[in-house]
């Protein structure tokens, strides 16, 4: 392993060096919870308006929003100091972070939480331009929580290019589909990230024409990968496509699709990839699924979110999802549940953000082994046993309350309170939460900036379990840039 892990960091740092006289542009963001936070507080306070809710974000749109800032006082100009100062520092040039905690944390992940092993280190590095967008980040990791058999992976590197304000990514990046601060009912990030082809929007225009333009700025993003380490169906693919659209300042409309399709054992023609989008891929009977109207495992819902600000001058956004393992009539059915709500204010000049969220993956609200489950690919809605949604998986319920407070621009505090119930069909294709269990946690994260570039995270959890008992740990996580020219490489 050693080896191999000093060979794949040379070539990072020839790659480093060849690429060293290009201009840097952040086109790409990808999962980022303290920008996500900064931003939808942003929304919410009437400063910028932008969709927080499909990730990876561009940094065009990011940068279009800001441009039309409506700062009225310095407490706002200190989080958009924040969302700059974030962009700036995932855009450092070369950077190595190091992250360890004292026990594996049992606890369903959140939005933006990318470590999947007890100890990693990693070496970053970021190039582009104007129109194309790259990342090379190699991950040395040990002891292992969603195991994927690899000491040294390139998880969260990309390639992207930019044509007529679309984005063409290339890569292995997380993805997240709602607008939960806790969970995504259809897209989320607790599994590792799946290999693919994402296309999307730049820039959030609306259209021009008069017939079009009502529907408001709007986004779509689809995409194209392979699972791996999916035994049940090796090689099988996952398409997904999603939209939204802001026909009302203070409204979001979002709509989710998401295919497993394909493998070993399972037609690949065009003929099956067409009868699986229209819908007509359910040609089975009980001994199995044949030819080209094989069926797929799809999921299909919407979502919503509403800030109040615009309407009635309250910093609240409420907001909702809901996702069918099945369809009827044209609908999403054996339906699955989100639901919050989030207020952004400040106090003594310092913004804070509370939220409180619910999430039920049961099947219309009953156990019944369904939901992110399936007779033809039977590990699931999940790779390496990992959500590819929600983090509780299947047939589970959360409770959460939780937010953030920014003390001054070197410190931060975000926090939750939840409580779930997971797994109660007891299915074994849950890696994350394998048997039924009840959860009770504290999760707290105290962010410290060393310098403006460089984060330093100590998180904290206590948590009480049916099965496991009392149970508390602590993380460390620090990210800092290496300067090119201190090592001869500028």
């Amino acid at each position: 392993m050693f080896s191999k892990t000093k060979s794949v960091i040379a070539i990072s740092i020839i790659i480093s060096s060849a690429f060293s006289s290009l201009a840097l542009a952040q086109g790409i963001i990808v999962n980022n919870k303290a920008l996500s936070t900064d931003l939808i507080w942003l929304n919410q306070q009437g400063v910028i308006n932008i969709s927080t809710s499909t990730w990876p974000l561009s940094g065009d749109e990011i940068e279009r929003a800001l441009s039309q800032a409506n700062i009225s006082n310095p407490v706002q100009q200190k989080v958009v100091n924040a969302v700059l100062n974030a962009i700036k520092t995932d855009n450092n040039q070369l950077k190595v972070g190091l992250f360890a905690e004292s026990d594996q944390k049992y606890l369903p992940q959140t939005f933006g939480d990318a470590q999947k092993a007890q100890y990693q280190a990693s070496l970053e590095l970021n190039a582009g331009s104007e129109n194309w967008d790259g990342k090379l980040r190699v991950n040395v990791e040990h002891d292992l929580q969603v195991d994927n058999s690899e000491d040294v992976n390139v998880e969260g590197s990309y390639l992207a290019g930019k044509l007529w304000n679309q984005w063409l990514i290339a890569g292995q990046i997380p993805t997240w589909w709602g607008p939960g601060h806790d969970g995504s009912l259809i897209r989320g990030d607790a599994s590792r990230p799946v290999y693919g082809v994402t296309v999307q929007r730049a820039v959030q225009d609306a259209f021009e024409t008069k017939w079009l333009s009502w529907i408001g700025p709007w986004q779509y993003q689809a995409f194209a990968g392979q699972l791996k380490d999916y035994k049940a169906v090796p090689d099988a693919k996952l398409l997904g496509l999603r939209m939204t659209a802001r026909p009302l300042p203070y409204l979001e409309l979002g709509a989710s699709r998401a295919i497993q399709i394909g493998g070993k054992g399972q037609p690949n023609s065009f003929n099956a990839y067409w009868n699986a989008i229209i819908g007509k891929d359910n040609n089975c009977d009980d001994q199995g699924c044949v030819n080209d109207k094989n069926a797929s495992n799809q999921l299909a819902g919407f979502d919503a979110r509403l800030n109040l600000v615009n309407l009635i001058q309250v910093p609240v956004g409420l907001y909702a999802q809901y996702v069918g393992e099945d369809e009827s009539g044209l609908l999403p059915s054996r339906k699955l549940y989100l639901a919050g709500l989030d207020f952004s204010s400040s106090y003594k000049n310092m913004p804070y953000q509370l939220y409180a969220e619910w999430a039920d993956t049961k099947t219309n609200g009953d156990v019944w082994g369904y939901s992110y489950n399936h007779h033809q690919y039977t590990d699931g809605f999940y790779q390496q046993g990992y959500p590819l949604a929600h983090a509780i998986g299947g047939d589970g319920e959360m409770y959460s309350v939780g937010g953030h407070i920014r003390f001054d621009p070197m410190n931060r505090l975000d926090g939750r309170v939840l409580y779930t119930k997971v797994n109660q069909s007891n299915l074994s294709i849950n890696h994350a939460f394998p048997e039924s269990d009840k959860i009770k946690a504290l999760d707290i994260t105290w962010s410290h900036y060393l310098k403006p570039d460089v984060p330093l995270k100590i998180n904290g959890w206590i948590s009480d379990s049916d099965l496991k008992g009392n149970n508390s740990g602590v993380s460390v996580g620090v990210e800092f840039p290496l300067d090119l020219k201190a090592i001869g490489l500028h």
